[in-house]
C-alpha cells in the first residue's frame, strides 16, 4: 500500500535509543577486553618451539626430502617407494594423533585427510611397483 501524504504526522515517532559515543562507556570497554583476558591466578601454558610442535610434519617432510635424494642418486623405484611410505606415514599420523598434536598436517576433517593421503600414498606405491625396469 502506498503511503498517503500527511500520514506521517498522524503516527507517533518511534523511540530510538541514543547512539553512545564512540568507544562506549569505560565499563563497556573493560567488559570487552575482559572477554579475552586470562584469569589472574593461572599461569600461561609454556610455548614450545616451532619444531617441537610440528614434529609430525617435519618427519614426513624429512622422508619426502630423503626420497628425492634417493631418486636422484640411486634409482626411481626405491625413491618413489620411500615417497609413498612418507605419504602413508602422514596418513597414519593424521589418523592416530589428535587434531592439536597433528599440527600442520590438519587441512580438512580427519577422514578427508586420511582418505586423501592414503589414496595418494597407495597410488605412488603402485606406481613404484608397476613401472617396469628399463635396464
Amino acid at each position: 500500500m502506498v503511503d498517503q501524504p500527511g500520514e506521517d504526522a498522524a503516527r507517533p515517532a518511534a523511540q530510538v535509543p541514543p547512539v553512545p559515543a564512540r568507544g562506549g562507556t569505560p565499563a563497556d570497554r573493560q567488559a570487552f577486553w575482559k572477554r579475552w583476558g586470562r584469569p589472574r591466578g593461572r599461569p600461561l601454558p609454556p610455548i614450545r618451539p616451532w619444531p617441537r610442535r610440528q614434529w609430525p610434519l617435519l618427519v614426513v617432510l624429512a622422508g619426502v626430502v630423503a626420497s628425492l635424494v634417493v631418486v636422484v642418486v640411486v634409482d626411481f623405484r626405491p625413491g618413489t617407494a620411500l615417497f609413498a611410505c612418507s605419504v602413508l606415514l602422514a596418513a597414519v599420523f593424521r589418523l592416530v594423533l589428535t587434531t592439536r598434536r597433528a599440527g600442520l598436517l590438519v587441512l580438512r576433517s580427519r577422514m578427508t585427510d586420511v582418505v586423501t593421503l592414503a589414496i595418494m600414498g597407495g597410488a605412488a606405491l603402485v606406481l613404484a611397483l608397476a613401472v617396469p625396469d628399463i635396464r
